[in-house]
């Protein structure tokens, strides 16, 4: 087992595709398929569980992902330590961002990056803010922005500040300057999929005024919250940072509740 294994490991579990991960790493697919035979055959274990819907790894190849991106996140480090020439940081950083807040935050982060560290090579990853916090413990990320974090004494984690929720609706020609929470509570909704800040925040007001939660669908996708919105398929609640761009297009059009009942926490 050797590095390069190691990253073709890697690239084959996160592609789900030998064929996909041969192409994304310029070499033959058969030659792909061999490096993994014979990784598993120096480890004496299954790796990779192949069909013709794709390749998943096995419970022994999950683990092996885990600690191969680790090892390779660690050699990577190693290796720009070693060839660092002036005190300018370098090498590669992983950063994770919850999916509403990386539609405004990961093209500025990106161009701040570039201008004031060009050394460095940005990976962004995108995920809840649950899955982003266990990817940080786990060293597969360096930081993350997440939304209501828990104490862990494995994190260090610094409040940015709070973020509040908005009833989000199909365009409206004179839209109220708020809504009450009972008003809120008459509609239909369409809500981010468990587990999601914005969803608890959700349930938790409406639980707590003893009110019906008139749910007609949820999905993990943003895009498609604020297509079925637009269509008139029922609201949303979202961050401005989630459907900013939308309503500047005039797709959809977001009013806060009486009160400010829903807001979140944004943490580092």
């Amino acid at each position: 087992m050797d590095l390069k294994q190691l990253r073709y490991f890697v690239k084959v579990v996160e592609l789900k595709n030998i064929t996909a991960a041969a192409e994304a790493l310029f070499i033959a697919q058969p030659s792909l398929s061999q490096h993994m035979t014979n990784l598993e055959s120096d480890l004496g274990v299954a790796l990779l569980e192949r069909s013709p819907q794709g390749t998943r790894p096995t419970a022994m190849g999950e683990l092996l992902y885990r600690h191969a991106k680790s090892i390779l996140r660690q050699f990577e480090e190693a290796r720009a330590a070693m060839q660092r020439e002036s005190d300018a940081p370098s090498g590669r950083v992983a950063v994770g961002l919850p999916t509403s807040t990386s539609r405004i935050l990961a093209a500025p982060l990106l161009e701040q990056v570039r201008a004031r560290y060009p050394l460095i090579e940005l990976e962004m990853v995108e995920a809840s803010s649950g899955e982003l916090a266990t990817q940080v413990a786990a060293d597969r990320l360096a930081l993350a922005i997440t939304m209501d974090a828990r104490a862990d004494p494995r994190l260090r984690i610094e409040p940015l500040l709070e973020e509040e929720l908005f009833v989000v609706v199909a365009p409206m020609a004179r839209p109220p300057r708020s809504l009450s929470v009972a008003r809120f509570a008459a509609m239909p909704l369409l809500l981010p999929t468990h587990p999601n800040s914005v969803r608890t925040a959700t349930e938790r007001l409406l639980l707590a005024r003893k009110l019906p939660l008139r749910l007609v669908a949820e999905t993990s996708a943003v895009e498609i919250l604020l297509l079925c919105v637009e269509r008139g398929q029922g609201a949303t609640v979202l961050p401005t940072s989630a459907f900013a761009l939308a309503q500047q297009h005039g797709r959809v059009c977001g009013i806060p509740l009486t009160a400010r009942p829903l807001v979140r926490e944004l943490s580092l």
